[in-house]
């Protein structure tokens, strides 16, 4: 998972032991009021809060406590504190305001308010065990609201030195684009290095200490290339017959706090220039063009060329174009060609055209194309052709997809899977990649049917209010300091435990749009069970001590109506990445959950716990619809959701699968349930319960591949239903009535 910050507070806390330690948001101030006086509260960690000369009734993001000449305290907050930050307004009259912030009546820094809404953030505290903290406006007759509070735990590691020494023996190697470069580790050793490359043989400006810098970043006129602990970096997207310049720095930033701490003084350098490009040449054409056909896309793949470096890929329902691609013209995606329409001009060897006509005849052209050259693109106008209907299924699950997996169990089911689910698989870009994608897999209609919002698993409520939503793009991290403030890209399977490779950092199967503060909450924390859930989000998700048997680790769980979408995405990544998974196990937290093997890959807690869940929550119209749209982007999808059984198929072999039937594993005894008649005859039974429930449920009826066929809204105080099913034909059923309490399924027959 992917965890976003505001840039500043990434960069100046980077050393914190902990991420966000504690927050205050006010949310439980006293009701409005607008005289001053004392007012006391308990916030949001359950601790004690108190504020004198204050108002109640001013807003920032939401409630706000307003200060005279007053001041926010509280005392005796454990665990230590690294850095604060709170946004801040003056409100009213007068200008200049002055706030004092005192950690344990010591002054640490101060702030100076305006009219519009600023956030503060004071670093570099680093103050262990449990302090007092101090918010005071000391300006006579002036009027600050202060709001979001939060601060990072403090570190006990000693503060980071810089190195002593610089890297050593600067080897460049150009090409026409890009230039490669490897030095010699510092010695002694220095923990990691940033290389910056300029178009200049200065930079106007040094790398600052406790300031960490990303890939791409600007610093003193030049761009950051590489930041970390690798030897080597590979500058792209550069100018041809250019020269440009690259600085080294040594710094420190492991077991230490306060950094990182960079060796500023002479910084290895060298410089280089691009290759001028060579004369371009018509290039061999690609081979092997192979392509898989949904309803409304086409995905393909194909062998490189020996002697190409870009492919032009073309659609058209013709069989010929009637134009070949001009040299020197580089065309781009959904530009008109030859009667056809361009689906890719890249360095790609696979494709997807999408927007396609259901059961319709397309006919794919692939040219190669030669560029970084002069007179760029060169192509070879002999293209490689193939011609495919599209399909017309319920779903865009191809007739044949599957068919190398029929009648195999266990470990060959697993990898047959593997093997179907790579093939033709395209990797998506993280940016802007994943956000376009999410505007198409999981979006959803607002309660008020009114809008398309963003389906979040971490802040859905399916059975009542939404507490929030988001609206795509706009509501994109971006920065937040509380639940709603935007969303994120939740890495399910988190991206530390494949060491933030490729193509799995951008896999969409298992990649969700979630709210950024819960996404944060979660971390790289296993999903799991928890009865004593130190934090719970505003939906019902819980973070806390595990309660789930052969584990007593934190873990993150979701809400009922959604453990089963979790679950298999899970099964999902340990299919699709088979050959690797084995060796992910030493990765970040991966040991907590991966035994380093190839086969089962779950520790046997995991592995009973995701089993759990796929069977207490079956497929939904949700994931089924997603996968679908999965595929039109990504060109694969999720064999867990087209076949719910093969989850116990494949793992039953490891002896670990409960051998009882969903009822005895899931019904939640207090509240019993039966349906009568059964079996149903006349395509209408009654549902009765032992007792009511207290809040609005959900009733789904599913079949017996784990498919929702149909869902019901029960009211509170409810104990009598009339279940209609005359869609369903004759066969074997269940009822699932989702609480907050647990499970209750019953099993019904129709004739």
């Amino acid at each position: 998972m992917i965890k976003f910050y505001t840039t500043l507070f990434l960069s100046l806390c980077f050393w914190f032991t902990a991420d966000a330690q504690g927050t205050e948001t006010f949310l439980n101030i006293p009701a409005a009021n607008s005289s001053y006086a004392t007012r006391t509260w308990t916030g949001d960690n359950g601790l004690s809060w108190g504020a004198t000369d204050a108002r109640t009734d001013q807003t920032i993001t939401g409630s706000a406590i307003c200060i005279r000449v007053g001041a926010i305290t509280c005392n005796n907050i454990p665990n230590g504190i690294g850095s604060l930050t709170f946004k801040h307004q003056q409100v009213f009259t007068g200008s200049n305001p002055v706030l004092e912030v005192r950690i344990n009546g010591t002054l640490v820094g101060t702030v100076n308010p305006t009219a519009t809404i600023g956030t503060a953030t004071i670093n570099n505290i680093n103050i262990t065990g449990s302090f007092n903290l101090e918010i005071k406006q000391i300006t006579s007759g002036l009027r600050v609201s202060v709001d979001d509070i939060s601060w990072t735990g403090a570190s006990s590691d000693p503060p980071c030195v810089e190195p002593t020494a610089q890297p050593t023996a600067l080897v460049l190697t150009p090409s026409v684009t890009s230039i490669a470069g490897s030095f010699t580790a510092s010695s002694p050793a220095a923990d990691q290095y940033l290389v910056v490359q300029n178009s200049s043989s200065t930079l106007s400006a040094q790398p600052v200490d406790g300031a960490t810098y990303s890939v791409g970043q600007s610093l003193g006129g030049g761009t950051v290339v590489s930041s970390g602990s690798s030897l080597s970096f590979n500058a792209t997207g550069l100018t041809a017959s250019t020269n440009y310049y690259f600085f080294v720095y040594a710094l420190n930033s492991f077991t230490c706090s306060l950094g990182p701490n960079y060796l500023l003084t002479n910084p290895l350098s060298a410089n280089t220039s691009t290759l001028a490009p060579a004369p371009c040449v018509s290039p061999a054409a690609a081979t092997n063009l192979i392509v898989t056909s949904a309803n409304t896309s086409i995905s393909g793949t194909f062998t490189a060329s020996s002697s190409a470096n870009r492919y032009l890929v073309v659609r058209s329902l013709n069989s010929t174009l009637s134009t070949n691609p001009v040299n020197g013209v580089a065309y781009t995606s959904g530009q008109a060609l030859g009667g056809g329409t361009v689906v890719a001009f890249n360095n790609s060897t696979s494709f997807l055209a999408t927007g396609l006509t259901i059961n319709t005849t397309y006919y794919l052209f692939v040219f190669a194309a030669n560029a970084e050259c002069t007179g760029e693109p060169f192509y070879n106008t002999t293209p490689l052709t193939v011609s495919k209907a599209t399909t017309n299924t319920p779903t865009n699950l191809p007739p044949a997809y599957y068919n190398t997996a029929n009648g195999l169990t266990c470990s060959s089911l697993k990898t047959a899977l593997s093997t179907i689910i790579s093939t033709g698989a395209i990797e998506l870009s993280y940016t802007p990649g994943l956000w376009d994608a999410f505007a198409r897999t999981d979006k959803r209609r607002n309660d008020a049917n009114t809008a398309e919002i963003v389906w979040d698993m971490y802040s859905d409520n399916p059975v009542g209010t939404d507490p929030y939503t988001f609206t795509f793009i706009s509501s994109q991290c971006g920065n937040y300091s509380k639940e709603g403030d935007c969303y994120n890209r939740e890495h399910s399977f988190p991206k530390s435990w494949f060491n933030d490779g490729t193509p799995m950092y951008s896999d969409l199967n298992h990649l969700f749009p979630t709210d950024g503060w819960v996404n944060n909450k979660r971390d790289n924390y296993p999903y799991g069970e928890t009865s004593s859930p130190s934090y719970t989000s505003q939906n019902g998700s819980k973070l806390g001590t595990s309660s789930f048997p052969g584990y007593t680790g934190i873990v993150f769980e979701p809400i009922n109506e959604y453990k089963g979408d979790f679950a298999r995405a899970q099964f999902y990544m340990v299919t699709r990445y088979e050959s690797q998974v084995a060796s992910w196990q030493n990765n970040g937290t991966a040991n907590e959950v991966l035994n380093g093997t190839s086969y089962q890959a779950f520790d046997d807690w995991q592995l009973k716990l995701l089993y759990k869940w796929h069977v207490q929550d079956p497929v939904s119209q949700k994931e089924i619809s997603r996968n679908d749209s999965v595929f039109v982007i990504q060109g694969n999808r999720n064999p867990y959701i087209d076949h719910p059984e093969w989850v116990s198929t494949v793992w039953s072999c490891t002896g670990l699968l409960e051998a009882t039937g969903v009822n005895d594993l899931l019904r939640v005894s207090q509240k019993a349930v039966w349906i009568y008649p059964n079996p149903i005859v006349n395509k209408t039974a009654t549902v009765k319960l032992e007792k009511p429930f207290t809040q609005t449920v959900s009733l789904q009826v599913i079949d017996m591949t784990g498919r929702i066929l149909k869902h019901q809204t029960l009211s509170a105080g409810q104990t009598i239903i009339q279940l209609q099913v005359n869609e369903l034909t004759a066969g074997i059923y269940s009822i699932r009535i989702n609480t907050t309490k647990g499970i209750i399924t019953k099993t019904f027959v129709v004739q």
